[in-house]
């Protein structure tokens, strides 16, 4: 099904100045760059889950019980469920077992089941496995689990034969995801481990990863040394992409979930070090960029074609129309015009093109500077994060990793010139070089590299506007908010990984009802929202007092200025003389409010002077100088 679009160009003319003309734009936004890449840099994931007895066995985890193989379907469950209600539906995911009593590939292999070759993910997929993860198929009925010894090495060679089968030249991931609880599947069989690691090295050279999701048994932790290691390995750069569910299953889930989504860059670009002048030999490495947060926002709605037995997406095409002629224009009849005393000067697309390029696109030193010169306030623009690309240049990661290792150790920021596309903008950019940083179960939070800093021109840079005077709170309300400060504090901190958004949550939660013909959730639980009841048990009452006090400066306050602006108005007047009850307003009969039960509505200064008048030292707050007040009056009163 193909969708067209006209859109009518007078006399094969089109302004430079039209804001239709969004090809010509400068800059690309990201999110649609990004989106760009979704199609061209396509995934491919497998999942290889270990059906052997311990893989069945029911453990305790977290006061619950739970099945490793089940929860490993369920992994691929989600991750299906993931990209199927996502925009990332041209990826492509399969599923194979390796243990089973009965075999299902094409190379004949026992004790492996390819259960879903790799395929884009579908309703019908994701219906199966959870049908496997619920037990409404019988597992040992229709697939069995042995524990008898067999090839590892026919497991890696049937996956490379389910890559091999896809050719497509946008297919630029192929991962292995392989859950098991198995440390050393051939340790006393040194022909079937020489087999395997070399199976397993030959995918590694063919561009498939192989990625270890490790599962400790009760009686013995997962030794990742005992055989993975000879197959599973990274430079410095890499983080080792081995993971261990040390605590329970969800972290497997969530390892899992963390990783189902390739990395694609936004770009590839040379980065010339130095030389390229008359007789200095230039060195050059490649580089790709990525951009590390990016707001997450709903797909973008697509037509789909509905008339036909099966439903298929639309094709939109653009064409343009002469509306003089009424012919359509090929890309060659289309000129671009700017208006420059009172004539059209005409331009060709390539001519346009050329008066958009600033040099050749690439990141280029210029120099070092100390770290503390990259100010906090320069950082006017998204930052993006530098990778090595060995596709460009061969030793890109080895002179990569020295300049990254370098720059740390003496503390020092690279400044460069970056022309990012042929035809975008150039801009000055500060290189940080960022250390590896691991969690305490020694896996990867952030990767080493480089962060990218577009720097500000001086225009952009502005004093700051004028600003009135701070003036410090009283002593007495930072006692009473002092407490509320501790008591809320986060201990871990803010972490805004644990809260996420609402509305796509709603969205998403909607949409994969709708797929699976479930009902509609009523909602979903905003976490943006503040914990009221436990605010509330923990410093309610300093609250109160809090906003008490703050009501009473409030009405001081108000009291002070309207006294002073009557004060100004009448000095203006020419008026004399004293304002008639003026020496009331400070004197209060403190005694008679204490018998009608009104001390409250006295003010801080007026019981701390009634306090100082008995010879007690005044407190400094409040609730406290009207306890002084009530025990010295009452004790007056029992005399």
């Amino acid at each position: 099904m193909t969708s067209t679009s006209s859109n009518t160009i007078s006399s094969s003319w089109a302004s430079l100045s039209d804001r239709d003309q969004d090809e010509f734009d400068a800059e690309e936004d990201i999110e649609e760059e990004a989106k760009k890449l979704m199609t061209s840099n396509r995934d491919a994931v497998i999942f290889v889950i270990d059906a052997s007895s311990s893989m069945l066995r029911a453990y305790k985890s977290d006061n619950k019980t739970e099945i490793p193989f089940r929860s490993a379907i369920q992994c691929a469950s989600e991750v299906m469920t993931s990209k199927l209600i996502s925009d990332t539906t041209t990826d492509l995911v399969g599923v194979v077992f390796m243990g089973t009593q009965k075999s299902s590939n094409t190379l004949q292999k026992e004790h492996v089941y390819v259960l879903h070759s790799l395929d884009s993910p579908d309703i019908q997929r994701v219906k199966e496995l959870n049908y496997i993860v619920s037990g409404e198929i019988d597992f040992d009925n229709e697939y069995g689990s042995t524990d008898d010894e067999y090839p590892i090495g026919d497991v890696f060679w049937v996956c490379s034969e389910l890559f091999n089968k896809e050719t497509s030249k946008t297919l630029k991931t192929k991962r292995i995801f392989l859950i098991t609880d198995q440390d050393n599947p051939h340790a006393s069989n040194s022909v079937l481990y020489s087999t395997a690691i070399t199976r397993a090295r030959d995918l590694t050279e063919s561009g498939i990863q192989i990625n270890l999701f490790s599962l400790n048994k009760p009686d013995h932790p997962f030794d990742f040394n005992a055989f993975y290691s000879e197959i599973i390995h990274s430079d410095e750069l890499d983080e080792i992409p081995h993971y261990n569910a040390r605590k329970n299953f969800d972290s497997l889930i969530s390892q899992i979930m963390a990783k189902e989504s390739p990395r694609r860059s936004l770009f590839s670009i040379p980065f010339r070090l130095f030389g390229g002048d008359e007789g200095i030999p230039e060195l050059t490495i490649g580089v790709k960029g990525y951009a590390m947060i990016i707001e997450k926002k709903k797909p973008t709605p697509r037509m789909i074609h509905m008339r036909s037995e099966t439903t298929r997406l639309a094709e939109s095409r653009t064409k343009y129309v002469c509306m003089d002629t009424t012919q359509e224009l090929m890309p060659d009849d289309i000129k671009y015009c700017y208006e420059y005393g009172g004539e059209k000067i005409a331009f060709t697309k390539a001519e346009v093109s050329e008066l958009r390029r600033f040099g050749q696109k690439g990141l280029n030193l210029i120099g070092f500077k100390p770290s503390n010169a990259a100010k906090f306030h320069y950082n006017v623009d998204h930052a993006l994060f530098l990778y090595p690309d060995e596709m460009q240049f061969e030793g890109s990661r080895r002179t990569f990793a020295a300049l990254h290792k370098k720059m740390l150790e003496m503390n020092k920021v690279a400044i460069c010139y970056l022309v990012k596309r042929d035809n975008s903008l150039p801009s000055f950019v500060v290189l940080e070089a960022q250390a590896e940083k691991l969690d305490e179960d020694k896996r990867q939070m952030f990767p080493p590299g480089f962060n990218m800093i577009p720097l500000p021109f001086a225009d952009d840079i502005r004093p700051l506007p004028p600003h009135a005077k701070i003036k410090s709170a009283p002593d007495e309300m930072i006692d009473i908010l002092k407490p509320i400060v501790d008591k809320l504090h986060m201990k871990g901190g803010f972490d805004p990984y644990k809260i996420n958004n609402p509305e796509l949550g709603r969205f998403y939660d909607v949409l994969q009802a709708l797929a699976f013909d479930k009902e509609v959730p009523v909602g979903v639980e905003d976490l943006t929202n503040p914990k009221y009841t436990t605010i509330n048990k923990r410093v309610g009452k300093f609250i109160e007092e809090f906003n008490e006090e703050s009501d009473q400066r409030s009405v001081e306050l108000l009291a002070n200025r309207m006294t002073i602006n009557t004060k100004k108005t009448s000095s203006t007047r020419g008026t004399r003389g004293t304002t008639r009850g003026s020496s009331s307003s400070d004197s209060i009969d403190i005694k008679s409010l204490w018998e009608q039960d009104k001390l409250k509505t006295a003010t801080v200064d007026q019981l701390k002077a009634y306090v100082q008048s008995t010879g007690a030292k005044p407190a400094r707050l409040k609730a406290d100088l009207i306890n002084q007040v009530e025990e010295y009056l009452s004790s007056k009163s029992s005399i």
